[in-house]
């Protein structure tokens, strides 16, 4: 986004006039280069989003390399011995995931190595995690990433990749194991389940990964927490399968939205005792005892503050996403990832069931507070899944034969409606069934809950906005609503089983509705007291800008993405913010503070964060307690990979 340099200078002018502690000062536009160099870099994160302007302080760029020339190429960042590994994320279907290996020993020289492909229409993304196993059947560095469809209607294998990575250079793959795919599988047709996110954590003699499954998480038995035994990485052999029905205290409260899925996971030994901290999304951080991987145990969870300390609303909008712990283990920190920075106020406005229900707002699409009036309103009618090829913005996972809903034209609308296209969530991209919506001719598009992620009707109402699949003209606004309002909207007795998209007939003409937004921030941090089995959240962190409404649109991401802790015995978190940039915050009893930021000239957009000296904290042993500071990996989803140190 290329803007004159009066332009710029008076939204600086603007945006600091208010006093607040923003990230873009004038006197803050460095980096090496001036406005000038700014502009002529101002569109490296992709034409279609915006970015903040550049910022340093107190962290030093030690180098950085560039691994892909597309828009959100790359996602998440591991490292070991001197390596880091990097997931080439789905812009790259349907021949081109894997992970891309980095030799960092000389962190100001980085080298790209090699590269390990995934399988075709297959590709990593949350989870890549490299350690050392020493078991009967296997000596050596094992790296484990997650695989994700490219696209649900193209057979595939999925599960997590086994990796031999004892030489870096010259990796084997061991295997491709996961859960037995059922008929019909939601968001994938191959041999395993999809696998969202995986890590490793070793015992004497032994190996385990956990598994973050996808299909489990929306759909029966719900058992999406899955612990893998690997000690023979050649016949690997899942240990235990659990989930949210297994764990009765965590079930209430829930955030807004009530949506709940295992969406990440971290390992620690504290005090000779084996944990994982599972982020639960609205259920906040499960803390399960894995001392037996086969048998893990309810130990805790965390429940969201009312009213929420950074945005006041009586009902926090939870989203936790990853969390990490402190070197200490005193204290563990979790991020909630939140890409729409607006609340939706809902309510169906005509028939029998007429009255306010909840709903979310999606974050990518053009805001409902810019549409005439601040808000959408007007007729329905059922689209289906909406996994449809109907124009030039079709996604990458449309359905050949899949039933589409009658053009908008065919829809009756008065003067200041919307003529409203409603799918159902399954099968294909939020993207992907907006888009088909946008090409079909209507005005705005509602996706209602899917059956599974109801939980067989535990969560009648929970509603689940979630990231855009693929890059297109976004021309019109999203909604989602939970399964419960979709079914009401068009006076038809909710179910929650069957296939997605079926239980209304496509081209039913529903009630009619209006939804407004309200500005609720984006995504920010939680630090727990993690001395304490509920994990109680003793106090928030979030950017400057992510609290402004100024911020809503045109600045890219203001949602903060994961974190992880300082090995030594020093109270620090690094944070990958998104296009937000790299933040570093220090944390106490007392409540956590900003320290060090960087966003370098022409903006960042990070995905992944990694500080050396951490990769065996996590499978049991010490890291260092004293020393300089850590050099600090981060991924940048449009560019590939940053150094960085703090200085502070």
């Amino acid at each position: 986004m290329r803007r004159s340099l009066t332009v710029l200078m008076a939204f600086l002018l603007a945006t600091t006039a208010t006093g607040a502690a923003y990230a873009h000062d004038p006197d803050e536009i460095k980096s090496g280069e001036d406005v000038n160099d700014f502009l002529l870099h101002s569109d490296q994160h992709g034409p279609l989003t915006g970015h903040l302007p550049p910022t340093q302080k107190d962290v030093e760029l030690v180098s950085k390399l560039e691994l892909t020339d597309l828009e959100s190429g790359i996602a998440d960042v591991g490292y070991f011995n001197d390596h880091a590994y990097l997931n080439a994320w789905a812009p790259n279907c349907p021949n081109g995931g894997g992970v891309h290996v980095v030799d960092v020993g000389n962190p100001a020289e980085p080298r790209k190595v090699g590269f390990l492909a995934a399988n075709p229409n297959e590709y990593p993304g949350e989870g890549i995690h490299v350690m050392h196993v020493d078991t009967p059947y296997f000596t050596g560095d094992l790296l484990l990433h997650n695989n994700e469809a490219c696209s649900s209607a193209t057979p595939s294998t999925l599960g997590m990749s086994i990796w031999n990575v004892t030489d870096p250079a010259n990796p084997v793959k061991l295997n491709q194991f996961g859960d037995a795919v059922p008929t019909p599988a939601l968001f994938s047709t191959g041999t395993y389940h999809s696998i969202h996110s995986v890590q490793g954590f070793t015992q004497p003699g032994k190996a385990f990964a956990v598994m973050i499954d996808n299909e489990e998480g929306f759909g029966p038995p719900f058992k999406d927490v899955d612990i893998v035994d690997i000690t023979n990485p050649a016949a690997p052999v899942i240990v235990a399968e659990v989930g949210l029905e297994d764990w009765p205290a965590a079930q209430a409260p829930l955030a807004n939205g009530d949506t709940v899925f295992f969406h990440d996971v971290q390992f620690k030994r504290i005090r000779g005792h084996d944990f994982l901290a599972v982020s639960y999304w609205d259920a906040g951080q499960v803390l399960l005892n894995v001392d037996n991987p086969a048998n893990p145990a309810f130990v805790g969870d965390s429940d969201y503050l009312s009213p929420d300390p950074e945005t006041g609303f009586t009902i926090s909008e939870g989203n936790s996403h990853e969390s990490y712990w402190s070197s200490n283990s005193k204290f563990l920190l979790s991020t909630d990832e939140d890409f729409s920075p607006n609340r939706t106020l809902f309510e169906i406005t005509t028939g029998a069931n007429a009255g306010a229900y909840g709903a979310g707002e999606f974050g990518w699409t053009p805001p409902i507070a810019n549409e005439p009036g601040g808000m959408i309103n007007g007729p329905v009618v059922f689209g289906g899944r909406g996994c449809i090829n109907a124009g030039p913005n079709a996604g990458p996972d449309t359905v050949p034969g899949e039933p589409s809903p009658p053009p908008a034209s065919a829809i009756p609308a008065g003067p200041g409606e919307e003529k409203t296209v409603v799918f159902s969530r399954g099968t294909c991209f939020f993207s992907t069934k907006v888009a088909a919506g946008q090409d079909l001719g209507y005005d705005a598009v509602i996706i209602g809950q899917s059956h599974g992620a109801t939980r067989n009707g535990i969560l009648t109402d929970g509603f689940t906005c979630g990231a855009q699949g693929h890059n297109y003209d976004e021309q019109i606004p999203a909604i989602c609503t939970g399964h419960r309002a979709m079914h009401v909207l068009f006076n038809d007795p909710p179910q929650y089983t069957g296939p997605e998209g079926t239980d209304i007939p496509v081209g039913t003409i529903g009630e009619k509705y209006q939804a407004r937004g309200v500005f609720d921030g984006w995504g920010y941090l939680n630090l727990h007291d993690a001395t304490k089995p509920n994990l109680p959240i003793i106090g928030t962190y979030a950017v400057a800008e992510s609290l402004d409404p100024a911020f809503a649109s045109g600045f890219g991401i203001l949602s903060i993405h994961e974190i992880k802790t300082d090995p030594r015995e020093e109270n620090l978190g690094y944070i990958s913010y998104y296009n937000a940039g790299f933040r570093v915050v220090r944390f106490n009893t007392k409540g956590i503070s900003e320290v060090g930021r960087f966003i370098d000239v022409g903006g960042n957009d990070f995905w992944g964060v990694f500080p050396i000296g951490d990769e065996t904290v996590g499978h049991g042993y010490s890291g260092p307690t004293t020393g300089e500071s850590p050099f600090v990996l981060a991924s940048d989803r449009d560019f590939g990979l940053y150094i960085f140190r703090y200085t502070g």
